[in-house]
C-alpha cells in the first residue's frame, strides 16, 4: 500500500468508521459516510474536508488543499474512491516519505489498539 492509499484509507476510517475491507475503489463516497442523522451533503463533506487538510501528508500537499467541497457534491468530479485517489497521487510525491506505522484496521478501538501495543514482545 503506498502512502496516498493508505493515508486516504486512514482519513475515511477517522471520517465514518468504515474499514478498509468494507469498501472498494469504485465505491462512492456518499455510500461510505453511514453515519446516521447527519447528512452527506453538506456534513459530511465538511467533516471529510476537515480530516483530510489535516492529515499529516495531506495537509502539505496544494494537490489536496486545492480540493474544494464542491467536487463532493452530486455532479461534482470527486464522487468514488478512486476519483479522490487519482486526485491525491501527486500527494506521494510531496516531500519526504511518511512513516506508516498505524494499522488502520485499531483506528476505531484505540484502547485494544494501545493495550496490544504494550504486550511484550514473543521470548521477552
Amino acid at each position: 500500500m503506498n502512502p496516498v492509499e493508505y493515508h486516504l484509507k486512514l482519513t475515511i476510517r477517522l471520517w465514518t468508521g468504515a474499514a478498509p475491507s468494507s469498501y472498494s475503489s469504485s465505491s462512492q463516497l456518499r455510500d461510505i459516510w453511514s453515519v446516521p442523522g447527519e447528512a452527506y451533503e453538506p456534513i459530511g463533506i465538511q467533516k471529510f474536508m476537515t480530516l483530510m487538510y489535516s492529515d499529516p501528508l495531506f495537509k502539505s500537499c496544494p494537490a489536496a488543499q486545492n480540493i474544494t467541497p464542491n467536487r463532493f457534491y452530486t455532479g461534482g468530479d470527486l464522487q468514488t474512491f478512486d476519483d479522490l485517489y487519482q486526485e491525491l497521487l501527486p500527494c506521494g510525491a510531496a516531500g519526504p516519505a511518511t512513516s506508516i506505522t498505524a494499522n488502520i484496521q485499531a483506528v476505531a478501538d484505540p484502547a485494544a489498539a494501545t493495550a496490544a501495543a504494550k504486550k511484550p514482545a514473543l521470548g521477552k
